[in-house]
């Protein structure tokens, strides 16, 4: 989930998978909710979120000046996925966010 978000706060929440590349599951494979399978898939269903307020920095992203990011106000949100060897090709090592 690149971005989750509301004027209140804001997340990320990457879903790491264990085989590498684009690939087409199905059933099990997936992580099959309706037959009680949704841990055994490729991917981590739940993922891994990245909250501010939840991480302890309650004043960064809210409606208002006494916030650093007002949502109040139009913004850009920037992802920057960042790999071990910084090429397209590269194993991801890193996401950076940045608002604008």
């Amino acid at each position: 989930d690149i971005w989750e978000a509301n004027s209140r706060s804001t997340a990320y929440t990457p879903h790491p998978c264990s085989e590498a590349g684009f690939t087409k599951c199905e059933g099990t494979t997936c992580g099959d909710n309706a037959a009680g399978e949704r841990y055994l898939g490729i991917c981590d269903k739940d993922g891994c979120d990245y909250n501010n307020h939840r991480m302890g920095d309650t004043s960064f992203f809210g409606k208002g000046q006494d916030f650093t990011i007002d949502s109040s106000k139009p913004l850009t949100v920037v992802t920057q996925f960042v790999t071990h060897d910084n090429t397209d090709k590269g194993d991801l090592s890193e996401i950076k966010r940045f608002y604008v």
